[in-house]
């Protein structure tokens, strides 16, 4: 690796846009803007920014261009990135597009009034399970606590909690019924024939140390699956619990953790 790679990172190859200047009215505000936003690197007091495979500046000596060429940034999140836009002083301009199926398209302006293109790759079902509970706080505090998920929303009716900024849960008042309805029959016994599964959790380890911490009833204490002397399979470590409300939880180590050899 040359003195310069070790210095500043790869070189841009030839053709490859390498720095950008961004127009700003006010520089803080458009650093904290995109920072916020896409999780770039500035240092508000030079108006100098880092982002992925680029460097740039916010300069007050370029007029805010709301037309002209239009710079698409990557988002991991859809919603969650547009909603980050209006909270940081920008503007959502238009209901986003699929475009051929393989990806969302949206157009924002910052907050100096520049023309942006969000784009984020579309994605096929994916399992965002809702569980109806008796106090969404405390639960949302159990599993904050046991798995380190993040909370998404909060209060006392209803819940979404993250995994590495994934929506992975929601919570929702059993007694509540908002326009939907009640989710689930308040006399009724919950979780029969369901298991909400934890994948590929890394600190397994500490799960169960904190699940016995917490005095949480255990279902199944950790076992491998399938058993030692059975063969690889899933591989991995389980452990079985009851939530708060009755429901059973199960957490997984990640799959071929506990190889066999």
């Amino acid at each position: 690796m040359s003195r310069r790679e070790r210095d500043t990172g790869p070189h841009p190859v030839h053709g490859q846009i390498g720095y950008l200047q961004l127009p700003a009215v006010d520089i803080a505000q458009s650093a904290a803007f995109y920072q916020t936003v896409f999780g770039w690197s500035v240092d508000a007091e030079h108006g100098s920014f880092e982002a992925p495979g680029m460097i740039g500046q916010f300069t007050k000596d370029l007029a805010p261009a709301p037309g002209g060429p239009l710079a698409w940034i990557c988002a991991d999140q859809l919603g969650a990135t547009l909603n980050r836009v209006a909270g940081a002083g920008g503007t959502v301009r238009g209901r986003p597009q699929r475009d051929g199926g393989e990806r969302w398209l949206a157009e924002i302006a910052d907050p100096a009034g520049n023309r942006v293109g969000i784009f984020a790759f579309a994605h096929t079902a994916q399992p965002q399970t809702m569980i109806a509970v008796r106090d969404v706080a405390a639960s949302s505090r159990w599993y904050q606590e046991l798995l380190g998920l993040v909370s998404d929303h909060g209060g006392a009716e209803y819940e979404r909690l993250l995994a590495d900024g994934v929506l992975v849960l929601q919570l929702h008042q059993r007694s509540v019924e908002h326009h939907h309805g009640l989710v689930a029959d308040p006399d009724s016994a919950v979780g029969n024939g369901v298991l909400l599964w934890f994948g590929e959790v890394t600190d397994f380890d500490d799960v169960v140390a904190r699940a016995e911490r917490m005095g949480v009833t255990v279902v199944r204490s950790p076992h491998r699956n399938p058993p030692e002397g059975q063969g690889n399979g899933p591989g991995h470590r389980e452990i079985w619990l009851k939530d708060p409300d009755g429901y059973t939880v199960v957490v997984a180590s990640p799959d071929g953790e506990a190889y066999e050899v």
